[in-house]
């Protein structure tokens, strides 16, 4: 048995791969992903080499290839040259600058030693012109099979470096609960809200880091004027003008406030990963209100379908980490709906992902003057319709009230932002009265949960569905946590005191039924000391706080730490763990350093708690939050056991 592991691992390496060529071994077509490649042809008797402004089979020389994956088993085959092997529509062959459908290409097994490469853009098979020895496009015959052999010194496709060296703990504890921190409020697809042309950059493209976070202008238009989201949230002015260069330098893009580009690109995702997170509940979100005012828009405005989407996407960024990663399943971003789903993903050493969602008027339930838009059938509808698409967690209201519940009021220019969408969706404006609880100031939106809303309320507990609290007006969740504890089921507050201040009182409730809530990100001393204030909720369940980041809910991270002028960072540094080295992450020509940038993506959420655990109470505070992942988990089968 250890003889057959031993081989396992050895053929998984590159080295292993060149000692099972010479025994005429050969990969799945999805285990080219990141190899370095040479082309042989048996018909062409030789390897694939460059030839002037082509490619040719010859005796002597060899061009050496690497196999960027765009999908599960289709590639882009990139040269030494940094050129692509494309094709026409003509059906020759050659190289090309950038990636795209003419350089993408299927693998398929042909034969015991051989492969087929197949163009997806116009169906045809990679061959060997019988009487040039140039490559050209054909139907699949003899001409068309090439084996492919190990080989060093590619020149790798362009992407984005971890920064990270070492392999992430996985398993469990000694008592058997799991190892990790939970985001329980991550927006991972969130490019695709407000008609898609809001947020510039995507959390992966199958034609690679430039493709994804290259064309901001094309987005926000060449000065960033089209941001009218973005102008609005920095300034409340919709008029306004940003830096748009994103890949390579990223001189305007990402910030920590940047609001409106995209900061959880999956590579950054992949170095919080290896800093420990385990939990994520990726929120599917969407506001009809918003997507109506922006001047662009890539599909409708109506919320379910861009929900639907979005889940869509989602599923396509686990099948792109998998088709990296060399197969189905083997890739560290696992989708879940049950949390013991959850926990074997952990126990794997894998980064277990939840759908949620956060969206204004779920199911198409607004409120027009006063009458809600919908009743109890699309209701049992709507919750059986996210259940296909794998959702575990939803929001009852956003920004606007509903005709489920009155939302929180929030103040400033946001305010001001929501109000005017509360107009435009409802007819009327808030409506306004006393707060329950003095801590919450003198008034509060008067519209409280309404019949639908109980309704919907007990609808989801009797399918198990977990409930996000926030955003709720302060009558609306003091009515909601009156039935959770009526029928013993956990709520979730998955980034606490935003849409909503929470009062001692409504965290004890919270906590008193099981539920969870989180610590909004803060610079590293700050976010310590919020960690540690939670503990005089903690009840008779296993305690640990979450973080709430909302990345790419339009809110800003951290920004730099002024302790950080006198008492910097330093790197490299270690994984809570122990077991990953860090240095700075650089993306392109980018490197990010938290002591300068602050928290300007995602993957440097690994370097804030890096820098946390070395403040007063850091080592404290970080005991609570790798404790996260498995209070969520209880938590997610108290809300399946109700």
């Amino acid at each position: 048995m250890r003889r057959l592991l031993a081989l396992g691992l050895l053929l998984a390496t590159p080295a292993g791969l060149a000692q099972a060529g010479a025994r005429d071994a050969q990969p799945s077509r999805y285990e080219l992903a990141g190899r370095c490649l040479a082309a042989a042809s048996p018909a062409g008797g030789g390897h694939v080499k460059v030839a002037g402004d082509g490619y040719r089979v010859a005796k002597r020389g060899a061009e050496r290839f690497f196999f960027k994956a765009t999908g599960l088993g289709t590639y882009l085959i990139h040269d030494r040259a940094g050129m692509l092997l494309s094709a026409d529509e003509e059906g020759t062959v050659g190289p090309a600058e950038d990636a795209g459908i003419p350089s993408e290409w299927a693998a398929r097994r042909s034969g015991r030693r051989g492969f087929t490469l197949r163009s997806t853009a116009s169906g045809q098979f990679l061959a060997v012109d019988p009487g040039s020895g140039a490559l050209v496009t054909g139907p699949a015959d003899g001409n068309a099979r090439f084996r492919l052999k190990p080989r060093r010194g590619c020149r790798r496709f362009p992407e984005a470096r971890l920064g990270a060296k070492g392999r992430p703990a996985k398993g469990t504890r000694r008592d058997g609960t799991v190892f990790g921190y939970a985001d329980a409020h991550l927006h991972v697809v969130a490019d695709l809200r407000a008609g898609g042309q809001v947020i510039s950059g995507e959390s992966f493209n199958r034609f690679g880091v430039k493709a994804a976070l290259g064309r901001d202008a094309e987005v926000h238009g060449p000065d960033g004027s089209l941001d009218v989201t973005g102008n609005l949230l920095r300034s409340g002015n919709p008029a306004g003008t940003h830096d748009t260069e994103g890949w390579p330098g990223f001189e305007g893009w990402p910030t920590f406030d940047t609001y409106t580009h995209q900061q959880v690109y999956y590579r950054w995702l992949q170095r919080a990963y290896k800093a420990g997170l385990r939990v994520v509940t990726a929120q599917l979100v969407e506001d009809e209100a918003l997507c109506e005012i922006e001047p662009t828009k890539s599909h409708s405005c109506d919320e379910t379908e861009t929900i639907e989407l979005e889940a869509e996407r989602l599923r396509q960024l686990e099948d792109y980490v998998d088709a990296q990663q060399g197969g189905p399943g083997r890739g560290w971003f696992r989708i879940v709906d049950h949390p013991r789903d959850a926990r074997r993903a952990i126990r794997r050493g894998k980064l277990a992902v939840l759908i949620g969602v956060e969206s204004s008027s779920p199911f198409g339930c607004s409120e027009f003057m006063g009458q809600p838009q919908c009743d109890r059938d699309d209701i049992d509808a709507g919750i059986e319709l996210y259940r296909r698409l794998g959702i575990s967690s939803m929001f009852i209201a956003h920004w606007i009230d509903n005709a489920f519940a009155g939302a929180a009021l929030d103040e400033g220019e946001r305010g001001a932002f929501f109000t005017s969408f509360q107009l435009a969706t409802t007819g009327r404006p808030f409506t306004t009265g006393p707060c329950p609880q003095p801590e919450q100031g003198e008034e509060c939106n008067a519209k409280g949960l309404t019949e639908l809303g109980e309704y919907l309320v007990n609808r989801l507990m009797d399918n198990h569905m977990l409930i996000e609290v926030d955003h709720l007006s302060e009558i609306a969740r003091e009515r909601v946590l009156q039935i959770a504890e009526q029928r013993d089921h956990p709520l979730v507050s998955s980034h606490t005191n935003s849409g909503g201040l929470w009062t001692d009182s409504d965290l004890r409730r919270l906590y008193a039924i099981g539920g969870f809530a989180t610590a909004r990100p803060d610079t590293a001393a700050k976010l310590a000391t919020t960690i540690l204030e939670f503990r005089r909720y903690r009840a008779g369940h296993l305690f640990g706080v979450g973080l709430g980041t909302d990345t790419g809910g339009f809110a800003a991270a951290p920004g730099p730490d002024p302790e950080a002028e006198e008492d910097p960072l330093r790197y490299p540094f270690k994984s809570y763990d122990g077991k990953v080295k860090f240095v700075c992450q650089i993306t392109g020509d980018r490197k990010f350093d938290l002591n300068e940038d602050g928290v300007a993506q995602y993957g440097q959420y690994a370097d804030l708690l890096a820098y946390m655990r070395g403040k007063t109470g850091g080592r404290k505070a970080s005991r609570i939050l790798f404790r996260s992942a498995e209070a969520y988990l209880q938590m997610w089968e108290r809300a399946h056991r109700g």
